[in-house]
């Protein structure tokens, strides 16, 4: 995707399921709200929340049939005869949901909330004004969308719509099912008001399986059920029409030899409110001058799209595509997170530190070499585009040093850089100065010879007279020993700093690490 997305919450409403979806996890309970005094509230039936204990139910105050009751203006009274708004029933129980769908981590600050497509201004209001009261959404407002628009969005992202031609929209709930025909070519432009019709919905199928069940029970002798057992035979005979959705037997437990719904017997229940559904859905096309060759697609969604007779019968009936998801109960839910995703970011972009996340390309340096860390928490000043430098020679420090016992000839360095030769180059230096200075003193002050007397050739051989000074001595340094090759000692032309001496030509100096008395 070009634009970046973050966490986003999407949460649909209906009046027997609640959904909620997040990125990696999606939830469905039951609008039933469990009130408690000293913890927050609790949404769904008991067998939903498994990880709450049965007896914290017990002590909570349980409140239903509160979902279609939004906007009504009247108030829901609860079992201890207290009363409570409907909206605000409905704003607590999302709450409890993004908590459920969330594990208990924080809640994405981008939320969304279907609500049915056929409810009024007044009870879509009150819902966002109920929202608006929860401390965590009163910052960051929840998005309230039809569910017709969320349903639209999610499929055109997977599996896809037609973009030309009208579209019925069917949304098979438990209390009704809604029908909204759109134009696909004037980007999904509704095409009149929506249609509830509450002839087919979940809870008629619900009744239809119990009076067939209980119908096959008196057939067989068994004694007729009481009040609370017929509760618990529809609660049985909901969860079987469910499970009959992908099987072909559901068990009825806690009947003596076992009771059995099979899904033939399922498709007989829908035979009848399914006719009665494509009767009113032709009828809804030709107020609206769509002939049924018209429709490009219809679209199936809710918990009535999952059972497969309703999507064939479509399909048949009308000759068209029948668009629909894997989930069709969790289809609000997605589009509604899809709507507010792009402009959910996680954590807000920061310019990074210069060393941990430069914004510009920079030479890559060598495998020794490691970026300092900073430890001013990304204070320091924004980094400035730098020129691309030629690739520089960085050396490990260890190369740095002059290999110890290194000759002053070896490749690499040269001899003025490296520390021990320099102090021995110098000692030898000092030597040989020393020594020149003192013969020419030493000279300087014997006395004239006589004239009478001719002078020494200059082939003659060295004065045995000649004696160094005992007062002079090379300096016993230990490292003489250590003195390089001949070769490299540098050459002193002859200067001012080393004046001839004609009349009394000295012996040329030898080497300076000889002693006194050497030839």
């Amino acid at each position: 995707m070009a634009q970046e997305t973050g966490p986003a919450l999407g949460m649909s409403v209906g009046a027997t399921t609640l959904a909620a979806v997040t990125a990696d996890r999606a939830v469905t309970r039951r609008p039933v709200l469990t009130l408690f005094r000293d913890r927050p509230s609790q949404i769904g039936m008991p067998s939903e929340n498994s990880a709450v204990s049965g007896s914290l139910h017990d002590r909570g105050l349980v409140v239903t049939d509160f979902v279609d009751r939004v906007g009504g203006g009247g108030p829901v009274v609860a079992s201890d005869g207290s009363t409570h708004r409907a909206e605000q029933l409905l704003a607590d129980g999302l709450h409890a949901l993004a908590y459920a769908v969330t594990e208990g981590q924080p809640i994405p600050p981008a939320v969304a909330v279907t609500h049915p497509a056929h409810w009024s201004r007044d009870a879509v209001a009150a819902l966002r004004t109920a929202l608006g009261r929860v401390a965590e959404w009163a910052q960051h407002p929840v998005t309230l969308i039809p569910d017709t628009t969320a349903v639209l969005a999610a499929l055109q992202a997977n599996p896809g719509l037609p973009d030309q031609g009208v579209i019925a929209v069917c949304d098979f709930g438990g209390s009704g099912t809604n029908v909204t025909l759109v134009d696909a070519g004037r980007e999904f432009a509704p095409l009149g008001a929506t249609r509830r019709i509450t002839t087919f919905a979940g809870d008629v199928i619900d009744q239809a399986l119990l009076d067939h069940v209980v119908a096959d029970l008196g057939g067989n002798g068994e004694d007729s059920p009481t009040v609370g057992s017929l509760n618990r035979l529809r609660n049985q005979c909901r969860d079987a029409k469910e499970q009959l959705s992908a099987e072909t037997v559901a068990e009825l437990a806690g009947f003596h030899g076992g009771a059995w719904l099979t899904r033939v017997e399922l498709d007989e229940a829908l035979r009848q409110p399914l006719d009665g559904f494509f009767t009113v859905l032709e009828q809804i096309l030709a107020d609206n001058d769509v002939r049924p060759d018209g429709l490009s697609a219809i679209v199936s969604v809710g918990g009535g799209a999952n059972m497969p007779t309703v999507t064939t019968g479509l399909s048949q009936r009308f000759g068209v595509a029948v668009v629909s998801s894997p989930r069709p109960q969790l289809t609000a839910a997605i589009g509604a997170a899809l709507s507010v995703a792009g402009s959910a970011v996680a954590v807000p972009k920061q310019a990074p530190p210069p060393s941990e996340s430069p914004q510009f390309p920079v030479p890559e340096p060598p495998p020794e070499f490691s970026p300092p860390q900073t430890g001013n928490g990304g204070t320091e000043p924004a980094p400035q585009p730098l020129v691309t430098p030629p690739d520089p020679v960085i050396a490990p420090p260890a190369k740095a040093v002059v290999p110890e016992r290194e000759p002053l000839g070896g490749g690499g360095v040269p001899w003025y850089r490296r520390p021990i030769p320099v102090v021995i180059l110098a000692a030898v230096v000092a030597t040989l100065l020393g020594t020149v200075a003192v013969l020419v003193l030493r000279n300087a002050a014997e006395p004239a010879p006589d004239s009478t007397v001719p002078p020494v050739p200059v082939t003659s051989t060295p004065s045995p007279t000649y004696e160094p000074p005992p007062a002079f001595a090379p300096s016993p340094e230990p490292v003489l020993p250590m003195l390089p090759d001949e070769s490299v000692v540098p050459e002193f032309p002859e200067g001012p700093e080393n004046p001839e001496i004609p009349e009394h030509p000295a012996p040329e100096p030898t080497e300076p690490t000889g002693g006194p008395g050497s030839p």
